[in-house]
């Protein structure tokens, strides 16, 4: 009997002693606007894109590349497939048009080669440029677009988590790149920490 008690409190005690995501600082698990878990609503989309451009096509792998927010209307995002039909493997470029108001969300493919786009890569290389400053020496482990945003007055911003590692640390970070419209060119880049662990 008393096996069977202690058998029982184990489990409430661990709930108890648990910290919240809140409690313990953590950055919210699900943030609807954030771009990327907004690729999970939009990667439907594209794909029925890519298999009505390419019929029968045998999906191998999908990547989420991020979004763009140019107007304050809209957002791209864009996924690249990987696909293999009649014996021969093949990447594949879909983005999806996604108004913000009023409007139904379109889809697009263009079959391209293994390259990346070069202004979602131009923004990655600028967050990393800037973690790689703050952090000198840090391992660069991973990192994900996470989100976009149309700032006014020319503006726009994307936004990255990056894991680093540095001292048997480990670090989720958050790096924002803003940027010019009309030049393309980087007008600040933010890093913050979110967590340590």
């Amino acid at each position: 009997m008393r096996t069977c008690a202690a058998l029982l409190l184990v489990p409430l005690l661990l709930l108890a002693c648990r910290q919240t995501a809140a409690q313990a600082g953590a950055p919210a698990k699900y943030e609807p606007e954030d771009g990327y878990h907004s690729y999970v609503r939009w990667n439907g989309l594209a794909r029925e894109a890519v298999s009505t451009r390419y019929p029968g096509a045998a999906l191998i792998d999908m990547h989420y590349l991020g979004c763009t927010c140019e107007s304050p209307s809209s957002r791209q995002y864009l996924f690249k497939y990987w696909l293999r039909r009649h014996g021969r493997e093949f990447g594949v470029y879909a983005t999806v048009d996604a108004p913000l108001g009023a409007g139904a969300p379109r889809a697009a493919a263009a079959e391209t080669a293994d390259a990346r786009i070069a202004s979602f890569a131009r923004w990655e290389r600028h967050a990393a440029a800037a973690v790689r400053a703050k952090h000198p020496g840090a391992e660069l482990v991973g990192r994900k677009p996470f989100g976009c945003r149309w700032l006014g007055a020319g503006a726009a911003r994307q936004a990255f988590r990056f894991w680093i590692r540095q001292d048997d640390r480990n670090r989720l970070l958050r790096v924002e790149v803003d940027y010019a419209l009309d030049t393309r060119r980087p007008i600040a880049a933010r890093v913050e920490s979110l967590r340590e662990f």
